[in-house]
Order: C-alpha cells, then sequence, then structure tokens
C-alpha cells in the first residue's frame, strides 16, 4: 500500500462516525464457522464480524482482527474487552504481509477492505499462506466492468472512499488465480453508482486446494 493512499485510509477511518456503516455486504454467514476454528477477519474495522465470528467459533476456537486503522483496532480491542470475549485478538498491519504463521487459519473473511489495496494479488497470496489446506475464504469487495480513469484510480482520497480501488471483474479475477484460487463460488452481486461510475459489490468464496 502507498504511503499516500495509506494516510488517507487512516484519517478516513480515524475520523469516521460510530454509526457509520463499512461494509458493502454481510457475509460471515457464507463461511459457515464450526466450533473450535481458528479465523482471520482482514479489514476488521471496529471489529464486529471479527467478535461475532468468535463467538460463533466458541472457546475452543479463536479469531483474529487485521486493520491498517490504530484507532479501529483501539475501537475493536475495547468491545471485546465490554463484551467479555476472551478468545478474539485485534493486530495493527498491512493485508499485504500479513503477521500471522503459514497455513494457520481455517477461514479467513473480509467485507469491503481489499479494495483499498493496489496489490490484490499479494493479498489473495498472502490468504493463500495462512490459510490451512482445504480451509476457505468468504470476501464481500468492489470491482467494476469498465476500468476507472487513472485520475480517480491514483486520487488517495477515492480509494479511501471505497471507489478508486476498484478493478475490473476480470482483473480481480486473475488476481485470484494468479495466488492460488482456481474454484471461486459468486453468493450475490449489486451493482450501484458512485461518484458518477458504476460499481460492482460482489460476495464470493474460494477454497485452498
Amino acid at each position: 500500500m502507498s504511503m499516500f493512499n495509506k494516510f488517507a485510509i487512516v484519517k478516513r477511518y480515524t475520523e469516521e462516525d460510530e454509526t457509520s456503516n463499512l461494509s458493502c455486504g454481510g457475509n460471515i454467514s457464507y463461511l459457515a464457522l464450526k466450533p473450535g476454528e481458528t479465523v482471520l477477519d482482514l479489514g476488521c474495522g471496529r471489529g464486529t464480524e471479527t467478535l461475532e465470528a468468535a463467538k460463533l467459533v466458541g472457546p475452543r476456537g479463536w479469531a483474529w482482527g487485521l486493520d491498517v486503522t490504530p484507532k479501529m483496532i483501539e475501537v475493536a480491542s475495547g468491545r471485546a474487552e465490554e463484551e467479555k470475549v476472551e478468545n478474539a485478538r485485534f493486530l495493527v498491519g498491512s493485508m499485504e504481509a500479513i503477521s500471522l504463521e503459514d497455513v494457520s487459519v481455517d477461514a479467513v473473511l473480509s467485507n469491503c477492505a481489499i479494495n483499498h489495496v493496489e496489490d490484490k494479488v499479494a493479498v489473495y497470496r498472502e490468504i493463500f499462506r495462512v490459510l490451512k489446506p482445504g480451509g476457505r475464504f468468504v470476501i464481500s469487495d468492489i470491482m467494476t466492468d469498465e476500468s476507472l480513469p487513472e485520475h480517480i484510480s491514483n486520487d488517495p482520497e477515492a480509494v479511501a472512499a471505497c471507489f478508486g480501488g476498484a478493478i475490473t471483474v476480470e482483473e480481480y479475477e486473475q488476481a485470484l488465480t494468479k495466488a492460488g484460487f482456481f474454484r471461486i463460488t459468486v453468493y450475490k452481486e449489486r451493482r450501484y453508482y458512485k461518484n458518477g461510475y458504476e460499481m460492482i459489490s460482489r460476495t464470493f468464496s474460494g477454497q485452498r486446494p
């Protein structure tokens, strides 16, 4: 992630009102989490889905939340303490270099966060690395039919606003394939306009062979 994009993203999410919606599609139900599993939430924000995952996997399981914004991690950690969720921990870090061991998680989820990162292949290679064989992910993210103009894709403010970092469906699917994910299931898709550009919000899953 470039320094300019990171600054804009951290600034936006540090200043976010606690009532604002930070997702682009509910996806945790598609993971079908089981007791005892370990799950990772990328771009966890205030930790809502991380904490839900921790409750679903139970005391024998574990939930990690990772976000680039320290304020979000502070809020998420405070919520875990308030709700007495002892099997969840939150990390400040980049999705391009996840600070977890190889083959250490059963499931990964992410909700409207990977679009913030320029190198989607790097993110999905990291997801592949941390997943156990047979492990799965469910992602909600945004993409487009046509490439966005360079003045939008190169604008840190537009990237932070959850539309400037979108790549085309074809480019996104190529990123998944390059990372090692070959069978993708699309659960739902919604089209809408943001700042005059047609966007696609898609929830989909994949599995490490």
